[in-house]
């Protein structure tokens, strides 16, 4: 990792219960949402103009949580993730050669829609980095699989291919690790190990009773999780769209 990452900005905007985190160009409302399974997340009302936050953006607000505790809000954000899994709007669909992660998937009669692997395939663009191959709009991810699972050093998280196409940005898999570090245990990654056949599971964060930051990547959609809604600063850049 390198130690380009800086204590982010973390403004606390009581009146109107937001959190802003210019340093991302994103902002939460601090009322969370939950708990309640991966569809009642997709349906619930998260305020006028936000929305439930993909894995990519819920990684910012976790970080720069942990590293502003003084702020109530923040702390919300903490208790919430040591009770309950911080469920991301992304999901994570597992064939026999790797993983595709998709941020908003597809939703129908309350399930999420399992694409082919054609289909997807088909989404990718030529950019690859770190053996991950890109959608252009980065919205789909694929990795094969051959990256570590479980118990790993916060160094190895940031660089772990898994993480960084959970988290659509090496990055982002940088700023989850610098997170991993404000608990006393090494991170958990939580994923299937190879399949025979498809299957969908969704993303989520949640801080353990062995004090560390598990980073799943197999819950299923029938979870009980809870959110915060999201939406992205006008006049900020996004470190996470890069």
């Amino acid at each position: 990792m390198t130690n380009a990452i800086q204590k982010p900005r973390f403004e606390e905007v009581v009146a109107v219960t937001t959190m802003n985190l210019p340093d991302f160009g994103l902002k939460f409302n601090a009322q969370r949402v939950g708990p309640t399974n991966f569809n009642g997340l997709r349906t619930a009302d998260y305020g006028p103009d936000f929305r439930m936050p993909t894995m990519p953006e819920l990684v910012p607000l976790v970080y720069a949580s942990l590293e502003n505790r003084d702020k109530e809000t923040a702390k919300n954000v903490i208790k919430t993730l040591k009770n309950n899994w911080l469920t991301g709007n992304t999901a994570i669909h597992y064939f026999p050669e790797g993983i595709f992660v998709e941020d908003n998937p597809e939703m129908k009669n309350g399930r999420i829609v399992t694409p082919t692997q054609k289909a997807l395939e088909k989404r990718l663009g030529s950019h690859e980095e770190m053996r991950i191959a890109f959608s252009r709009d980065k919205i789909i991810r694929f990795v094969p699989y051959g990256f570590k699972r479980e118990s790993q050093t916060a160094l190895e998280l940031a660089r772990n291919p898994g993480i960084i196409a959970l988290t659509g940005s090496e990055e982002n898999a940088e700023t989850l690790a610098k997170a991993s570090e404000h608990y006393k245990l090494n991170p958990w990654f939580y994923a299937l190990s190879k399949v025979d056949s498809p299957q969908t599971r969704v993303a989520g964060l949640v801080s353990d009773v062995f004090d560390r930051l598990d980073v799943g990547a197999g819950n299923s959609v029938g979870i009980d999780g809870i959110s915060f809604g999201v939406l992205e600063s006008t006049g900020e850049a996004s470190r996470t769209k890069k």
